[in-house]
């Protein structure tokens, strides 16, 4: 499974496999943030279940 993120400061776009990822957790506003092994923190946008594949 891949997942499209945004980085909080630089707003980047990245996707993060499984193993990029330290944690993930909900900020006050519902939001996913997840924490990569690199400590940059993310919004998580989407995984690529919820997108279909032509």
């Amino acid at each position: 499974m891949l997942y499209q993120v945004i980085n909080l400061l630089s707003h980047e776009l990245n996707t993060l496999k499984p193993s990029d990822i330290l944690d993930m957790d909900y900020d006050s506003d519902n939001r996913i943030i997840v924490t990569g092994n690199n400590q940059e923190k993310y919004f998580l946008l989407a995984t690529e279940d919820i997108v279909n594949k032509h």
